[in-house]
């Protein structure tokens, strides 16, 4: 399944002023002030992540009782980028290169074909690309589980009803005034009384076969910027857990994923994977042609 991230685009920038110490000033905010801060820093954090271009070196474990370990490594490009046909709406895509070695498609020409081609017809097969990269990983992996930028999007304000958050401490290891928002999908909701006294309504799962979803997000409060995610996805017996921290490129100027951790069960046998992310650049757009090239 694809994720899609949705936002508007903000007319005004923020400046969020702190007149106290940042250390005093992020123990007196209020769950609703972290959280529009955070929201706010993403609407205007997305674009900036758009149309950049990263290697992922992905390394998959599997535990079998009785057996060797498996392992796997994959090599792929992986970007986000509007999703064909929209304005507002962006993806995660990543397309595979490597495969333990071995050379599985030339990921140069996949991105530049879905860059040439922005029209609602691609859409599509810009999905199908990127979901056919979660056959090449070991198995029980789903799209939602090696997606970093999963908890990104759902911190999205347009999301925001479909969870309950709650604050929790300040965790200093991630960041001097990191707080832990933490956060849960709504399954059902209450309905207005009528004649027959209140009704319930399940609601639809957002992640579809995967589960439905919970985490936190580690977020520097007197900034808004998201310092480090995780999701849960599923229920006990099947869950999954990506873990995704971020660090500054300072040549680029925008917080990136550095690292993803994942877990995930196929059938009872757990399966582990660490994702590194290195070689951060821009695609370059041509003034006398739409096609967007990648730097040399």
């Amino acid at each position: 399944m694809t994720m899609r991230m949705r936002f508007c685009w903000p007319l005004v920038v923020t400046t969020i002023a702190v007149a106290m110490s940042p250390t005093a000033a992020a123990q007196n905010l209020t769950l609703d002030e972290v959280l529009q801060r955070a929201q706010r820093y993403v609407a205007q954090w997305v674009p900036q992540l758009a149309n950049i271009v990263a290697v992922e070196e992905y390394e998959q474990r599997m535990t079998l009782p009785a057996r060797p370990l498996r392992t796997l490594k994959l090599k792929s490009d992986i970007l986000l980028v509007r999703y064909p046909g929209a304005e507002v709406d962006w993806m995660f895509f990543r397309d595979v290169t490597e495969s333990d070695g071995r050379a599985q498609s030339s990921g140069q020409d996949r991105l530049l074909f879905l860059f040439q081609n922005q029209t609602a017809g691609t859409a599509d097969r810009a999905s199908r690309i990127s979901n056919e990269a979660v056959r090449y990983s070991l198995p029980g992996a789903t799209f939602a589980a090696t997606n970093p930028l999963l908890t990104v999007a759902l911190m999205q304000t347009y999301y925001q009803t479909r969870f309950r958050f709650t604050l929790g401490d300040i965790d200093r290891s991630v960041g001097p005034t990191a707080r832990v928002i933490r956060f849960e999908e709504i399954e059902e909701i209450r309905e207005k009384a009528n004649g027959e006294g209140t009704r319930r309504e399940t609601l639809p799962v957002l992640l579809g076969a995967a589960g439905r979803v919970r985490g936190s997000t580690w977020v520097e409060q007197e900034t808004g910027r998201i310092l480090k995610t995780e999701a849960r996805i599923g229920d006990l017996a099947q869950r999954s857990t990506t873990t995704t921290t971020f660090g500054q490129d300072e040549r680029l100027g925008v917080l990136v994923p550095k690292e993803m951790r994942t877990t995930w069960r196929n059938e009872n046998t757990p399966v582990n994977g660490t994702a590194k992310y290195s070689n951060y650049r821009r695609f370059q757009v041509s003034a006398e042609t739409p096609l967007l090239q990648l730097p040399q």
